[in-house]
């Protein structure tokens, strides 16, 4: 579709914001094992306590999971977190390609593996010492430590540009609140990452950086029209649309796009902005479904459904198994009765196998530089007064 095309019916409000299909009646069939084992690959499931889930561990053995995201929560040390992810590739049925496993690990307050992992210098560091080669070298750094423990996807970078000085979310998280500055840190970024080993997940789609409510709490509401969208905020995403592995969708109600729903339940904007404006390859990930506005409001298993059908490819549940089972159940059900979600489900799980089949390790890993000396020249070079941010989920 031309390009205009597409803006025009984004402006106009021509598609349907939740994009399901015509259903069938509900019938007492439960949903079938193919299915459920469809809706579980198109999970990304987290858990908060140490070692291995047994929900998780059964539904991995099944080819019932996707991809998993870990927390120090998960594992005290090093060598416990590598023994957690290999026992989780242990149990991957052949054939399947490695499970996605990922973790929260942007640098600065946001680093959820840290400890045991270093601690490394926040994006906001980064771009105010504005060099994309130390940006990439970092990157590359950080795709090593990740790694040495079996994690292949960071979801990193955040490629929101502030231009509200009273954001609550982003200040201390970004690269800055220029979209040509932010867009050649963040291809760096991505690309150090991705030649490293580590598939990147940047965030938060179509961008955050105009908000003053944090969407762990409440939903936020911007004006934003596609045009506007398209001069700052987009900037970054296209600048990597045709190289990342993944990119983050956020709960936010952009109400020059679509008035009614949140980006990650809007297809206005997971499929018709992402994929036919900015031109995005990589999958569509949701932001976590258990973040309050979004579980309050629909409820983590409806929302699954809802942001599925908008066009999301890998729909994350990062605390509760027992939400993911139920989100799973969902999306099968709906799959079972309703001819154009299962099509959808059908793609998404096609997109996910996909990436897990190029999870390898890299045909020539740069030479590793001493992390020490590394994140000292950061520090050395970084100015004194940094931005801070605390971390709402923690």
């Amino acid at each position: 579709m031309h390009r205009r095309s597409v803006l025009a019916a984004l402006t106009l409000g021509l598609h349907s914001a939740a994009g399901l299909g015509q259903r069938r009646p509900l019938g007492p069939a439960a949903p079938s094992d193919e299915l459920l084992a469809l809706a579980g690959q198109c999970l990304l499931v987290g858990w908060r306590s140490p070692g291995m889930h047994p929900w998780v561990a059964r539904r991995v053995a099944e080819g019932a999971c996707g991809a998993v995201i870990l927390t120090h929560d998960n594992a005290p040390t090093p060598a416990a977190l590598l023994a957690l992810t290999t026992e989780l590739n242990t149990l991957v049925p052949g054939g399947a390609g490695p499970l996605i496993i990922a973790a929260d690990q942007e640098g600065g307050a946001v680093s959820h593996l840290t400890p045991p992992l270093a601690r490394f210098p926040s994006l906001t560091t980064l771009g105010a010492v504005d060099d994309v080669g130390l940006t990439a070298r970092v990157a590359a750094a950080l795709a090593r430590d990740l790694l040495s423990v079996g994690v292949t996807m960071n979801l990193a970078p955040v490629l929101d540009v502030c231009t509200d000085p009273n954001n609550g979310v982003v200040p201390g998280r970004v690269f800055g609140g220029d979209p040509e500055k932010v867009a050649r840190h963040g291809e760096a970024f991505v690309r150090a990452l991705q030649s490293a080993g580590v598939l990147a997940c940047a965030k938060h789609f179509p961008g955050h950086g105009g908000t003053r409510d944090d969407s762990h709490h409440v939903l936020p509401r911007v004006a934003s029209t596609v045009e506007s969208l398209r001069r700052v905020e987009l900037v970054p995403f296209l600048s990597v649309a045709e190289t990342v592995a993944a990119v983050m969708v956020a709960h936010v109600v952009y109400e020059g796009v679509d008035r009614d729903f949140p980006a990650t339940l809007s297809a206005r904007c997971s499929t018709e902005l992402l994929r036919e404006v900015a031109g995005v390859r990589g999958l569509a990930v949701t932001d976590d479904l258990e973040m309050s506005p979004i579980r309050l409001t629909w409820g983590v298993a409806d929302a699954a459904v809802r942001a599925m059908a908008a066009g999301n490819d890998l729909i994350t549940i990062s605390h509760s198994p027992t939400q993911a089972e139920l989100a799973r159940q969902a999306m099968a059900r709906r799959a079972t009765v309703d001819d154009a979600f299962r099509a959808r489900l059908t793609q998404a799980a096609e997109r996910v196998r996909a990436l897990r089949l190029r999870i390898v390790p890299p045909v020539a890993a740069p030479a590793a530089e001493p992390l020490a000396a590394l994140l000292a020249e950061v520090r050395a070079r970084s100015p004194r007064r940094a931005a801070t941010y605390r971390d709402p989920t923690r």
